[in-house]
């Protein structure tokens, strides 16, 4: 089997062709013949070294958690998927490869005519988008969520599904971003620059920026007895100087299954009501 991967941390130029024996079914898992996977962030930091401490892995290691691809095969346990349906998955590695087997949990239908370039990129920001609207976060419709960050992955998925819940969401990203968060369903657009000058308080503020940068400035249009969420850690300083505010340092929890965010994530693009933005 072939795949790529790297038998030492480092730039890009780490990677290389490695041959690997064909996996072993367990009972719950299928094969899927992979199509097209996806680049994330954690990949390039796992092939940086920087994810060793929480996760020390062996070499030669193969990253990939976002796969598109057909059922090869099954295991004996598989009742619910068929040999030859197209899929997407988010295996727990090893997605960099011609095969990768994968929970029956982790993986959801692909509707025929959605672009596999999107699904590529939908299975771990799917997945976190799905986690904190509908685990982390008390959400009812027709509450006020700003979103900052909106027009990256996570952020654009937030969007997108936060409105099919029925809340009015507010886009928080550079000024370029406008057109394309407008098209997605925003209701208003705040250039990022112009938000510390912005009166409007949120029900839900979402940091969604990548290192969560300046998270005073979200929190400040929170209403009192509001939530505010965000992708990197929360200060104890800040938690204390906003005591009326929940806040959570979103993490991934093993209650947090992938196969309802993948069962929900599916219907909805059988409805053609997502799309994948991708942008920074």
């Amino acid at each position: 089997m072939q795949s790529f991967g790297f038998n030492q941390f480092g730039p890009p130029s780490v990677f290389k062709k490695i041959v690997q024996a064909p996996p072993v079914l367990s009972p719950i898992r299928v094969l899927i013949d992979v199509i097209g996977f996806g680049l994330n962030p954690y990949d390039a930091a796992l092939r940086r070294g920087e994810q060793q401490a929480e996760r020390p892995l062996p070499f030669p290691i193969v990253p990939g958690t976002d796969v598109v691809g057909t059922i090869n095969s099954i295991g004996s346990a598989v009742t619910d998927y068929l040999p030859g349906e197209l899929v997407i998955a988010h295996p727990n590695i090893g997605g960099y490869a011609s095969q990768v087997p994968v929970s029956h949990n982790k993986i959801g239908r692909l509707p025929p005519d959605f672009p596999i370039e999107q699904a590529i990129g939908l299975p771990s920001v799917g997945i976190t988008a799905y986690n904190i609207l509908f685990n982390a976060l008390s959400i009812q419709p027709d509450q006020s969520l700003a979103i900052e960050g909106a027009a990256g992955g996570v952020g654009s998925l937030l969007l997108q599904l936060a409105k099919i819940a029925g809340l009015s969401v507010t886009a928080v990203a550079a000024a370029k971003h406008a057109n394309l968060l407008n098209q997605l369903g925003a209701n208003q657009f705040i250039p990022s620059e112009k938000l510390a000058t912005t009166n409007v308080k949120f029900d839900i503020v979402i940091n969604a920026i990548n290192g969560s940068i300046n998270q005073e400035n979200g929190i400040t249009h929170v209403k009192t007895g509001g939530q505010y969420l965000s992708l990197n850690s929360i200060t104890e300083a800040l938690e204390k100087s906003h005591s009326k505010i929940t806040m959570t340092a979103f993490q991934p929890k093993k209650e947090y299954r992938d196969r309802p965010a993948l069962t929900y994530l599916t219907r909805i693009m059988q409805q053609k009501l997502t799309n994948i933005s991708g942008e920074s």
